[in-house]
């Protein structure tokens, strides 16, 4: 009949229950059910030898005195139940007070009896614990340094240390009475009460030092600075809030005394620094404007020595087919000698044409130097203006010698013309120069949708030696392979600065005896 019983009911509501729940048989001989909680209590992992070792009043070793355990049954038939305090054994022999309940009751008409056990040394042990915690927390709240207020959701007081009552004046029963905004100077109280429901909302720990600089109000209506950190915590779902607060005023008074000190102490070091500054500027303009001259001087002096250099090579050439047609004109008195007089005079026009070239780039690198070089930019058509300047450049073109030009994209630009002329000039007369007769020289410009401006030159002349590449826009440089072909050397050095001046960029790739390309970049 025992076998009967259905623990279903039961294991549902014990099985995450620490005290230890067993069902019996009506003799008290049968275990029909325990929960897990056996593991815990007695030290067992294995159920079955759990059951060996348990009895129905208590474990095996552990029998009660026969009259105890009579008297228990009776009062168990009698009452209902029963209620004891007994040591008991756990299975490694440790002894521990427990508090044995044992009831009847009826299931499906049969008799059972409900066991309970609970480890009162535990309890104890927890309820001991829990009081020395909680002296540990009035200890740390009473004899904390800082003044402490516990307020609840609503913005009442409901807890005060000692410094919080000497700071503010309350006693523990004013601030019972009182609510948290009654704190803040009348000012600021109205928006206070929003300030702490927001909190309540969305509550988060703050500490010190945070910035917030607040004001409080005592009991006697004094205003003062304080700094406050909050905490927060639940209690049965009540919200508490927990402020330390530190009234600062003393450290208000120092730090403005600091801050003094320290206003007049940077006055005067900035003082001393600028005093410092302005003779340091003294006397690097000063060291700077003795070495910009001995620079220029030493400069001047190799620009002379250069220009003597060059003038008495580059001149004397010019000079002397000048003085040597004009001398040859003078014997050709007659008329059918025309001819004889227009080739002298061509050369004598070339000469000078040269000597004037010679001139202007002395004259553009010292309005460089000088930096009187300035921008124009105007709107013009580029295809158009770079087609006029190879036709201005066609005179001088060597026999067979001609200038293949093509442009793509959008025509119209914004940049200085006279600048890109130079440029233009320069670049094409030394493809000429520098190739043989017959030869064919490339000029073409492309425009994208990006405003990127390109343009290249190139010829299949003389090249220049790679040695020479990082050396090409420099003043006065002249390859190692033209130093026979008439030039100064000035005028890539001028064309790199009227590009660095328009903001673009330029490229040289050449091989000797191949042929040489120079690429321009503008972003307009």
């Amino acid at each position: 009949m025992a076998k009967s019983f259905d623990a279903s009911m039961l294991r549902t509501w014990s099985a995450f229950s620490d005290e230890f729940i067993a069902v019996w048989d009506e003799k008290g001989t049968e275990l029909m059910y325990f929960n897990d909680s056996y593991s815990k209590l007695f030290g067992f992992q294995d159920r079955d030898a759990f059951s060996e070792y348990f009895s129905f009043l208590c474990p095996r070793e552990n029998q009660l005195d026969e009259n105890v355990s009579r008297l228990m049954r009776d009062n168990i038939n009698r009452h209902g139940n029963w209620t004891e305090e007994v040591l008991l054994k756990k299975g490694n022999a440790d002894v521990f007070l427990a508090r044995l309940d044992i009831g009847k009751f009826s299931y499906d008409g049969q008799d059972f009896y409900l066991q309970r056990i609970i480890d009162i040394d535990a309890q104890r042990v927890f309820s001991n614990n829990l009081f020395k915690e909680v002296k540990k927390f009035e200890a740390l709240f009473q004899f904390a340094t800082l003044p402490i207020l516990l307020v609840n959701k609503e913005g009442n007081i409901t807890l005060s240390n000692q410094q919080a009552n000497e700071l503010f004046g309350y006693s523990n029963e004013e601030f019972s009475c009182i609510n948290v905004e009654h704190l803040i100077p009348d000012q600021f109280r109205s928006k206070h009460e929003g300030h702490r429901n927001r909190y309540n909302q969305h509550p988060e720990n703050r500490p010190m030092g945070k910035g917030l600089q607040l004001s409080a109000i005592k009991k006697t209506g004094e205003v003062f600075p304080v700094e406050i950190s909050l905490g927060h915590y639940k209690v049965d779902e009540e919200q508490f809030v927990i402020a330390f607060v530190i009234d600062i005023t003393k450290r208000i008074e120092s730090e403005n005394i600091l801050r003094a000190q320290k206003e007049a102490l940077e006055e005067v070091n900035a003082q001393i620094e600028k005093l410092n500054e302005e003779l340091e500027l003294k006397v690097e303009q000063r060291t700077q404007e003795l070495s910009d001259a001995l620079s220029k001087e030493r400069e001047l002096s190799d620009l002379k020595s250069r220009f003597v250099s060059m003038a008495s090579h580059e001149f004397r050439t010019p000079l002397s087919t000048i003085l040597s047609s004009a001398s040859l004109i003078s014997k050709y008195a007659l008329t059918e000698e025309q001819d004889k007089r227009d080739k002298h005079i061509m050369r004598i026009r070339s000469s000078v044409n040269n000597l004037t070239d010679i001139l202007n780039e002395f004259l553009s690198l010292g309005k460089i130097e000088e930096g009187k070089i300035q921008q124009h930019v105007s709107e013009f058509n580029l295809k158009e203006q770079l087609q006029l300047m190879i036709n201005e450049i066609q005179p001088i073109l060597k026999n067979g010698q001609e200038i293949v030009y093509e442009h793509n994209g959008g025509a119209h630009v914004k940049m200085d013309l006279s600048l890109l002329r130079n440029i233009m000039i320069n670049l094409i007369s030394n493809a000429i120069k520098f190739s043989s007769d017959g030869a064919s020289i490339w000029a073409d410009s492309e425009m994208d949708g990006s405003g990127m401006l390109t343009i290249r030159v190139k010829d299949h002349g003389l090249g220049i030696p790679e040695d020479d590449h990082k050396h090409l826009f420099e003043r006065f440089f002249r390859g190692k392979n033209v130093t026979n072909i008439q030039g100064t050397g000035l005028g890539l050095h001028i064309v790199s600065k009227y590009i660095e001046l328009m903001g673009g960029k330029i490229e040289v790739e050449s091989e000797l005896n191949t042929g040489t390309t120079f690429t321009l970049k503008f972003t307009l």
